[in-house]
């Protein structure tokens, strides 16, 4: 073939949903064989990795108590938003229930728990346009909610272990002016921080601004590899998420590490992948997409997990994120020095590994 010839076919190794003509590639089943959750459907047959017992914090825009029911536990109010209390959408599912469906779907008798931070007009929008505002709002949340969760242990109330879940990043930093998205000393970052500390499994979806596809509200200079996974979402201390389809591919809308070297020891994140841009079983109508969905299926997992590793002291969050990372499936040529390892992280989730090397490590 002449050098200046048009090749009919070329490989790719990413995927954009806003390209194709159907942006859902594959259904919830195939999701969970991907990630090794239909393994966790078996255990379930025996009662085992129900999530019972474990209780999980979905910080974003608002869950509904009364869709919800038995699942509901409680909640905090951000400013006049109260807990439990968002409007139900006919036809679709908001942005938190979204999460919500997500996790109980992989630890279906796990209590939710409501922080209504995420303002609720627009979840892409909102974060950037006032982000001081934000994070004011974000740091009095994550006070109350430390505090609140510090005393009922204290209480011997609401036992178990905790897990927070946040689907959400800052997108576009020309707001910004107190540099939380690349000072590890900014409040907001050290409350994070301190719920590891304290015990607690952080869950941070990566973002929505990757290389080839972000999100259109992604900042001039916020995407791609290396800017693109900004905050909190870039602690060393949790486990942040990225995005691929239901077959392993990489979807090219999800933030690329490396992570801020003020944020990540070694800059390696995200930690790892899970599958998202798929529609339930049976229903084409209900759709799961974005970063977000990856992250509460990988929190859905690590409360699954710990319905039996349920003690944070002697299986800390440190040990179960470091188990997590090791037992990823690992894409050929994946290397942090590569664009592989800036994409998948330590590799796509496998709940099924994760269940035997901590069985191995920490016999129940």
């Amino acid at each position: 073939m002449h050098q200046d010839q048009v090749r009919p076919f070329v490989p790719v190794d990413h995927w954009c949903p806003g390209k194709a003509v159907d942006p859902m590639f594959a259904n919830r089943s195939a999701a969970k064989r991907l990630l090794g959750i239909d393994f966790l459907d078996f255990l379930r047959e025996q009662d085992l990795m129900t999530g019972r017992g474990v209780n999980v914090v979905v910080v974003d825009q608002g869950l509904n108590r009364q869709v919800l029911g038995k699942s509901y536990g409680d909640g905090w109010s951000v400013d006049n938003r109260q807990p439990g209390s968002a409007p139900r959408q006919p036809g679709r599912r908001s942005h938190g229930m979204m999460i919500a469906h997500n996790i109980l779907q992989v630890a279906p008798e796990a209590t939710l728990f409501d922080l209504p931070l995420v303002p609720v007009t627009d979840i892409e929008e909102s974060l950037d346009a006032d982000i001081e505002a934000f994070l004011d709002r974000a740091i009095d949340a994550y006070k109350r909610m430390l505090a609140e969760i510090a005393n009922w242990r204290r209480a011997g109330e609401r036992p178990g272990p905790w897990i927070l879940v946040n689907p959400w990043g800052i997108r576009d930093r020309k707001s910004e002016k107190t540099y939380y998205t690349k000072d590890r000393n900014h409040p907001l970052n050290q409350l994070v921080l301190r719920a590891v500390e304290e015990n607690i499994d952080v869950v941070f979806a990566a973002g929505n601004c990757g290389q080839f596809c972000p999100n259109k509200r992604c900042g001039d200079t916020d995407y791609g590899p290396g800017r693109s996974i900004w905050g909190a979402n870039s602690l060393d201390a949790v486990l942040t998420i990225g995005a691929v389809r239901a077959d392993g591919m990489w979807l090219s809308y999800s933030s690329q590490g490396p992570g801020q070297e003020e944020l990540a020891l070694g800059s390696r994140k995200p930690d790892l992948c899970a599958a998202s841009q798929f529609c339930d079983d049976n229903d084409a109508f209900s759709i799961n997409t974005g970063t977000s969905t990856a992250c509460a299926l990988a929190a859905g997992v690590v409360a699954a997990l710990r319905s039996i590793w349920n003690n944070p002291v002697k299986v800390p969050p440190s040990v179960l994120k470091s188990v997590l990372n090791d037992t990823a499936v690992k894409p050929n040529g994946l290397s942090w020095e590569n664009k592989l390892g800036q994409r998948f992280g330590n590799g796509i989730l496998n709940a099924k590994a994760a269940f035997k090397r901590l069985l191995c490590q920490f016999p129940s």
